[in-house]
């Protein structure tokens, strides 16, 4: 960790000050920026109020007016014989004690990719909004929606429903069947998020979980 400089702490302020403005906007379609209008990233839209009560470094994760790039070392856990083979034919990645890994955010209209590289494993999902408040992560034919709640400058994901997706036709799970996904971002310094994610199937436990310190590239928190 460095110690900031009059550049660091004026960047700090400016992406508190765009957090403020972002959150103000009752209906945050667009955002008038020196004459030209700007969208909100999704996260914004989605959290509205609360999101200024995050840390600098998660918002500058997902603050996708540009690419996002982050990268880390992290520890990666299985489950038992049963969750090992489910991973396998999921393709995900394997156990492992500091895998090196990466990240790429790429927003589009209404939606952002997530790409990941987990050593020689990739995982992509799709998030969008979805109902009131609600975001949406979607993997293969898998939709998980999630309430963004902020916790002393920490980002909760907090699950609400399950759904099968094929097209526009969606099937819900019952909760007592579905994958459970616990998720959080904290801040971990002026450009760094400890992660940990931790998804589980019903019956069968733990099917892979992951945590570590991710740097933000080019963060400007």
């Amino acid at each position: 960790m460095t110690e900031d400089g009059p550049d660091a702490r004026r960047a700090r302020r400016l992406s508190s000050g765009r957090a403020i403005l972002y959150a103000l906007t009752l209906d945050p379609i667009a955002i008038a920026v020196a004459g030209r209008p700007v969208r909100p990233p999704l996260y914004a839209r989605i959290m509205r109020q609360s999101w200024p009560s995050l840390s600098a470094p998660v918002r500058s994760l997902h603050e996708t007016d540009s690419p996002v790039r982050a990268h880390g070392d992290l520890r990666i856990d299985g489950g038992g014989h049963v969750a090992r083979f489910a991973a396998r034919l999921l393709r995900l990645p394997g156990p492992g004690a500091a895998v090196r890994t990466f990240l790429t955010i790429v927003g589009g209209e209404g939606f952002e990719h997530w790409r990941r590289v987990f050593g020689e494993c990739r995982v992509a999902t799709r998030q969008y909004e979805a109902g009131p408040r609600e975001l949406a992560e979607r993997f293969g034919i898998l939709e998980i929606r999630f309430h963004l709640e902020a916790r002393d400058g920490s980002l909760h994901y907090i699950q609400r429903r399950t759904t099968f997706r094929a097209g526009p036709v969606r099937v819900r799970i019952p909760a007592a069947l579905a994958p459970r996904v616990e998720a959080r971002e904290d801040p971990a310094g002026p450009d760094r998020i400890r992660i940990a994610v931790d998804i589980a199937l019903p019956g069968t436990g733990r099917l892979i979980a992951y945590s570590g310190i991710i740097h933000v590239e080019g963060s400007r928190s």
